[in-house]
């Protein structure tokens, strides 16, 4: 029998996760349907999740801004979604509960762990939101010099659990490793590249918003203007979407990554140096 999965949040209309857990599901040949679902508040999202589990459907990802309250919803949570604070994955469970995972963390530990050992000399985050908390998690298990996490509200929260350091927004000087964790809008791009990027010191830019199957987001294309190394969220989603599909249907963790690489036309394996010759 067919199974329900969704993606959920304010607009998903623009979302890449139902393009690429189709072409995992059909290469897996997982009888599986994964669907869009736009809420207009954070009571329509209960309101969604409720209904998703009334009808038996499998489980759902979580996206902007319904992470935090995602946590809130789900009757068991992961010690990983406890300590990054945010859910972005619940499976509706056969006795009815709800369990919340985030496998944004771990999707991201996975694509910063390919990056070479100096990038993460001096890190810094910007942005508060669930994928804010999801980078600063994944940064606190790597070897890192000091991060700090630049917002225009709650940078503290986030610096926390990286034991970094909270700023305003703004530029923090000698940066090797800056991670946007803002929607990717081409204007809000094009200031955070003016504000925050120290481009004498050449950092990689790694931002977590991506622009479509075959355009990178407007910060990742404007840093390579700046002959600077960056890369957009695509990996990113491909990882934390088959830690996603995995978790709710048991297929092979590898195979959906292979899978959902290819949908969002990157190569097999991360380049930690897109775009250089």
């Amino acid at each position: 029998m067919r199974r329900l999965l969704a993606v959920i949040g304010r607009d998903v209309s623009g979302s890449l996760s139902p393009h690429i857990h189709r072409a995992a599901a059909d290469a897996l040949e997982l009888d599986v349907a994964y669907v869009p679902i736009s809420v207009q508040d954070a009571t329509h999202f209960g309101l969604a999740v409720d209904a998703l589990r009334c009808i038996g459907a499998l489980g759902a990802n979580v996206t902007i801004p319904y992470k935090t309250p995602a946590l809130a919803l789900a009757d068991r949570v992961s010690t990983t979604a406890a300590e990054i604070g945010a859910v972005n994955t619940l499976t509706f469970a056969s006795d009815g509960c709800i369990q919340g995972d985030n496998t944004d963390g771990p999707g991201l530990l996975r694509v910063l762990s390919n990056l070479a050992p100096g990038a993460f000399e001096k890190v810094q985050i910007v942005g508060a939101g669930g994928a804010a908390r999801a980078a600063a998690w994944a940064v606190a298990q790597l070897d890192t010099g000091s991060v700090h996490v630049t917002a225009r509200r709650g940078a503290e929260a986030v610096a926390a659990l990286a034991n970094g350091h909270a700023h305003p927004f703004e530029r923090i000087d000698g940066v090797t490793l800056l991670i946007s964790a803002v929607p990717g809008e081409a204007g809000l791009a094009r200031q955070l590249l003016e504000m925050c990027v120290d481009e004498t010191q050449r950092p990689i830019v790694c931002d977590l918003a991506y622009g479509g199957l075959d355009r990178e987001s407007p910060l990742a294309l404007l840093a390579r203007s700046e002959q600077l190394l960056a890369f957009d969220g695509r990996s990113m989603l491909a990882e934390q979407g088959a830690l996603s599909l995995s978790l709710w249907t048991g297929g092979e963790r590898s195979r959906i990554r292979a899978a959902m690489r290819e949908a969002l036309a990157l190569p097999p394996h991360f380049d930690s140096h897109p775009g250089r010759d």
